[in-house]
């Protein structure tokens, strides 16, 4: 993958604790979020996105083309240097333990939810579905800068 990130992609949100878990025993990233950081933000924005509600402010001007949109979906990417609003870009983080820990809580109260219900600051109105690939893709795009040291298979 490019800049040195792994190619990265969750079919389930099952995955995404045990690879996190693989890079808890041992990683290296790429970038500039260190993996306590990368994992805040995946926490921050998955509980978010379930806990705002609908009348939260929609600004249609910032929407991409559904064309943009679609692609996103089919390849499973998202474009490089989408800027982050500032409440989603934690300035600290806590260990890297206690942030996968949270991150597990996040999955979980996302998962647990009835929503999101609000639209998506780019990709406008999205089903629950779409949400749902929508949070798979996000976390393997921030997990794809983290590359594990150590071996899978063994503990």
């Amino acid at each position: 993958m490019e800049n040195g990130r792994r190619a990265l992609e969750f079919k389930s949100f099952d995955e995404i604790m045990p690879d996190v878990e693989q890079l808890l025993k041992g990683h290296r990233t790429v970038g500039t979020w260190p993996l306590p950081r990368i994992l805040k933000h995946l926490s921050l924005v998955l509980r978010r996105v379930v806990d705002l509600p609908a009348s939260t402010p929609h600004d249609p001007s910032m929407e991409v083309s559904a064309e943009a949109k679609n692609h996103v979906f089919t390849t499973g990417k998202l474009p490089e240097a989408v800027p982050v609003p500032d409440m989603l870009t934690p300035e600290s983080a806590n260990t890297a333990r206690e942030e996968a820990d949270e991150l597990r809580a996040a999955l979980a109260h996302f998962l647990a939810s009835p929503g999101p219900v609000i639209k998506h600051r780019l990709f406008g109105a999205l089903t629950r579905e779409e949400w749902h690939r929508l949070q798979l893709i996000h976390c393997a795009h921030h997990l794809s800068f983290a590359i594990p040291t150590t071996t899978t298979g063994q503990s």
